[in-house]
């Protein structure tokens, strides 16, 4: 054995919980950035000065800087999908008109409060989503699905196109009124169109 390879073999080698803690520091630290300024905060070596490690290390335990966006937005997406289910669980009907009102009024507060997070996951992707993160964007929608679900109007297969265009329509109208995307239409006008199209699309459901 070389000199060079007893020191390579003496040098103590990080252990899986060792690079896992290493994995979430950085997720954490991608997080308060995002939280306090938006995707266009993001760098890798902002991130490792928050993290107290080096740049290489950001690349280490993840092979883009995307990814490791991605892994930041699905702790957002977890606080949204919390903020969505206490408002189910304070929403005083149990009506599904009125409970999906409820959620629309709870993403609008969440999109104001949160607004550099909840703008970075909309941020254009590049690369496939990992499954966990995949997991977490359906998690979201179970939310939104459960309420239909349990309206019990719609058939199983109606539930997630249903509740993806619902979602669709309301981030939307959200999304372009924070862009000023509305033309004539303001902020304040967003309230009234999503009250009008959920009352619309639940006269449209099955009578039960």
């Amino acid at each position: 054995m070389n000199d060079v390879q007893k020191k390579l073999r003496g040098r103590p080698r990080k252990g899986q919980t060792d690079r896992q803690a290493d994995r979430q520091a950085l997720i954490a630290a991608a997080v308060a950035i995002l939280d306090a300024g938006g995707p266009g905060a993001l760098t890798a070596r902002a991130v490792a000065e928050r993290a107290g490690t080096a740049v290489g290390s950001v690349y280490t335990q993840f092979d883009s800087l995307e990814l490791l966006r991605l892994e930041a937005n699905a702790i957002t997406m977890r606080r949204l999908r919390d903020a969505l289910a206490a408002a189910l669980s304070a929403c005083p009907s149990r009506e599904t008109e009125a409970r999906l009102l409820c959620l629309a009024d709870a993403y609008l507060a969440f999109a104001a409060e949160h607004h550099p997070a909840w703008v970075a996951i909309f941020e254009r992707r590049t690369v496939a989503a990992p499954a966990s993160v995949q997991a977490d964007i359906a998690a979201l929608f179970g939310v939104l699905e459960g309420v239909l679900r349990d309206g019990g109007q719609l058939a199983e297969a109606a539930i997630p196109v249903m509740a993806r265009a619902l979602w669709s329509s309301v981030h939307g109208m959200t999304y372009l009124a924070d862009l000023g995307g509305l033309g004539p239409l303001g902020a304040a006008d967003v309230r009234p169109m999503i009250d009008a199209l959920v009352r619309a699309a639940v006269r449209g459901f099955p009578s039960a």
